[in-house]
């Protein structure tokens, strides 16, 4: 831009300095000066200074190439035409200094345009945080405004949604108002009406020579709500009614002395009425359908209840043989635990039902982490008995395995005893689904049935381990029936409780077949034993079944009339 303005800066200097008639200037057209003041036009309308000074130095050549006349061009360009050919006249004319080129025009024009200085740069970056602030404050007024105005539209809305709530319900109230205006005036125009028939009915009946008027709710209204009777239309028609309405009056009440005086028969109940006093009484408490709040014991409770878990299945497993190098039960101390010790000793296949209690209370401890029984009460009143119960029951087979004293003996009676007190608390507590029966009641029954007969099992096998079976000289098979009796009369107040147990009974039942099994085909034959043994067992079983098979019978056929046990009074 610089060498270009340097260029048109020049051949504007060369324009101004005058120049010297030439021969070719007679030669030039005249025309050719107005031509280059036309092509300068339009740069004069630019407005610049350069394309000013430009037009008026090409208007004053224009105007001055004329003025040269013809005979002064003759005599001073005379004799250099003469001396010089044709030819060369033709080839040597000079350029026209005035006229310029396109590359001059281009960058004249473009001198034309006034663009930002360095100083109005800086200025401008250094005013942009001013600009950007205000036009972020700009920014947030706008969003202010219209927040603001969305919230005026709707305090409107609501207020006029209030007004035309609060209209209606005044619209409401007066209708209900004036309703309530309307049917006390027609009370009292009926109420008027009535005393004015009541004299017309009076003086009908001074004429009859009778005081006997019907009361106003026990007559009909003589005047229609259409009509309107004048005083002596209306005495007209009361002369003409009042014979028929005394006469209906007099018997009406006659009729409601005689029912008033004669008791009603007693009609017979059908088979209906009789179903419908027909009462099922359960002999369990109901359901407690309502928990109570959920406490940080009840997590502690679950924990606790998972490690006897883990305990009994991990020393069950030690204690059987089946891990660890230690021999198994049966085959410690001599086999004293084998199945010919004593009486009461069980076969050596007894041991396959620790593996059923396992599975069993697995499904009893993993239905404790179920939501709904966080805080279950049956739940809280059943889950300590059987963790301590499960802890005993290990300690039971470890002193059976590593000491022959006869400790075992209080492991296992004391988690019997627990047990019980578990089957007791879900007699008080009532099951409330089936799901609860099979994961809660049926592995608690099971554990107890088997722990009552094992824990007799243990108490035989450590006396006779010691010599004395025949305790105080009585013999060993009398203290084993008396046992037995003993053992079936707890297992009948255990079974027969709820909807009927027979998961204690399976538990005891699967004891009592391997005691029968040992002393059937065992080193220790018995056949008393085992003839009391079953047929105590039978008796145990079909008493239960019994009970289950009445209460579900009168629960399907008259669910809608059970009251339980508690709720008599």
């Amino acid at each position: 831009m610089t060498e270009e303005s340097s260029e048109s800066t020049n051949a504007l200097s060369r324009h101004k300095q005058p120049q010297p008639p030439t021969a070719d200037t007679e030669l030039s057209d005249s025309p050719a000066p107005q031509d280059e003041s036309d092509s300068a036009a339009p740069e004069a309308t630019n407005g610049t200074d350069a394309s000013s000074a430009l037009s008026r130095l090409k208007n004053s050549q224009s105007s001055s190439a004329p003025a040269t006349t013809a005979e002064d061009t003759d005599d001073h360009e005379a004799p250099a035409l003469s001396e010089v050919p044709a030819t060369e006249r033709k080839t040597s004319r000079a350029p026209k200094e005035d006229k310029w080129t396109l590359r001059d025009k281009f960058n004249a024009w473009l001198d034309s345009f006034k663009g930002p200085t360095q100083e109005d740069i800086e200025q401008a970056i250094a005013n942009t945080p001013d600009r950007l602030q205000a036009r972020w404050k700009k920014l947030q007024d706008d969003r202010r405004a219209v927040r603001l105005a969305e919230e005026r539209s709707k305090q409107l809305a609501a207020e006029v949604e209030e007004a035309r709530l609060a209209l209606e319900e005044q619209w409401e109230r007066e209708s209900e108002r004036m309703a309530e205006l309307e049917r006390q005036h027609a009370i009292d125009a009926r109420r008027r009406q009535q005393e004015r028939e009541t004299e017309a009915l009076l003086r009908a009946a001074r004429e009859l020579e009778s005081d006997d008027v019907p009361a106003p709710q026990n007559r009909p209204m003589l005047q229609q709500d259409d009509e309107y009777l004048s005083d002596d239309e209306l005495f007209e028609r009361a002369r003409q009614n009042l014979p028929e309405w005394q006469r209906l009056n007099r018997i009406v009440y006659k009729a409601r002395s005689i029912e008033s005086q004669t008791p009603a028969p007693a009609l017979p109940k059908t088979e209906e009425d009789l179903e419908d006093d027909a009462e099922v009484v359960l002999p369990f408490r109901k359901p407690v359908t309502d928990d109570p709040d959920p406490q940080q014991l009840d997590g502690f409770r679950r924990i606790t209840l998972t490690m006897s878990w883990v305990l009994f299945v991990v020393v069950g497993l030690v204690s059987l043989g089946w891990v660890g190098p230690w021999p198994s039960m049966i085959e410690a101390h001599d086999g004293l635990y084998s199945g010919s010790t004593s009486l009461m000793s069980m076969a050596f296949w007894h041991v396959a039902a620790w593996p059923i209690l396992w599975v069993g209370m697995l499904l009893y401890t993993s239905y404790q982490w179920a939501p709904s029984q966080y805080s279950a009460v049956r739940n809280r009143t059943t889950a300590w008995y059987v963790s301590n119960a499960m802890l005993l029951a290990v300690g039971a087979k470890l002193l059976a395995h590593f000491q022959d004293w006869g400790l075992e003996v209080l492991a296992s009676i004391a988690a019997s005893v627990l047990l019980v007190r578990a089957v007791g608390s879900l007699n008080r507590y009532t099951e409330r689904t089936v799901k609860e029966r099979f994961l809660v009641d049926m592995p608690i029954g099971l554990f107890t049935g088997w722990m009552m007969i094992f824990s007799v099992t243990t108490v035989f096998t450590a006396l006779a381990s010691h010599n004395l079976s025949d305790l105080l000289w009585i013999p060993e098979i009398i203290w084993a029936i008396l046992v037995i009796l003993v053992l079936l009369v707890i297992l009948s107040r255990l079974t027969l409780t709820g909807r009927g147990r027979m998961s204690i009974a399976i538990g005891f039942g699967f004891g009592m077949i391997a005691i029968a099994g040992s002393r059937l085909f065992g080193a220790n034959p018995s056949f008393i034993i085992v003839g009391v043994a079953l047929l105590g067992l039978f008796v145990i079983i079909a008493a239960t079944e019994n009970r289950r098979y009445q209460i579900a019978t009168a629960e399907k056929q008259a669910l809608e009339y059970l009251v339980y046990a508690d709720e008599e009074d």
